[in-house]
Parts: C-alpha cells; sequence; structure tokens
C-alpha cells in the first residue's frame, strides 16, 4: 500500500452556512460543489491550492457528522481522506494488520468511487478515510 496524497480534509459544521461564509467569504477559496446526500448530509468542497477542504452538516445525531459536533461541542476537524493507489490491497493489509472498519463502509465516495472509513479506535482516535487515487491527479 502506498498513500499517493492527501485527497481532502473534512470539517464536520455545527451551522453549514457559518462555515461557508468563513471559507467562501472571508478567505476567499473557491467553492467546487455542494451536495445533499441521501442520508441527509450536506456537503460543500472547497479548493485550497491543491488540497479539497470537505464541510459536512448534519444535525441528526446518528449521522457521522453530527455525532461528531454533539462530541466536539461544535465545529471542527472531522477525517482526513487519503488517496491510495491500491484500494482493495489497501483495505486487506490493513485489516491483517488489526485495523478495523467503521461500521458504516466501505460505501460510494462523495465521487462516485469507492471509500473505506477506519476505525478510530484502532488508528490512535484519527477518522481516516481511504479512497482510490485519481490518475488525473499528478503524484
Amino acid at each position: 500500500m502506498k498513500v499517493i496524497r492527501v485527497g481532502h480534509i473534512a470539517v464536520a459544521a455545527e451551522q453549514l452556512d457559518a462555515i461557508q461564509a468563513v471559507l467562501g467569504d472571508l478567505l476567499q477559496m473557491p467553492l467546487l460543489r455542494t451536495r445533499r446526500f441521501d442520508s441527509g448530509t450536506e456537503m460543500a468542497m472547497y479548493e485550497a491550492g491543491n488540497l479539497h477542504v470537505e464541510v459536512l452538516h448534519n444535525p441528526s445525531p446518528n449521522s457521522l457528522p453530527g455525532q461528531h459536533v454533539q462530541e466536539k461541542n461544535g465545529s471542527g476537524f472531522f477525517h482526513i481522506c487519503l488517496e491510495v493507489d491500491d484500494f482493495d490491497g489497501a483495505v486487506t493489509e490493513l485489516m491483517a494488520k488489526g485495523v478495523k472498519l467503521h461500521p458504516q463502509s466501505p460505501r460510494k465516495g462523495e465521487s462516485g468511487g469507492k471509500v473505506v472509513f477506519l476505525d478510530p479506535t484502532t488508528t490512535g482516535g484519527l477518522l481516516i478515510e481511504l479512497t482510490q487515487a485519481d490518475d488525473a491527479h499528478p503524484h
């Protein structure tokens, strides 16, 4: 397994419009796209040079962003997405090393490809998302 690059960092937002005002209006980061998932989670993706910042909002305590906001008492860093050279191989390798998958993984990601979230209890408390590297990005 080889990590190719950081695909994005994600922020769980208590109030989506407040974070969008900071990233878009105050910092003038370009808004790449927005989306509402079937789960009810709203997403806004911003460009920060060669890195993307994903903002996720879902007030439901049954959603991952909602749980995070409640646990942290507000908005904050949520997860890091790493692009790997061999998605299936990486998952197999990590599971063989004792890493557990988050119960809501694997699944289809925002861009349509497979993603997997690693259970933070087996990654030092970090929520890590893995996805297949996109050959369109320089390595």
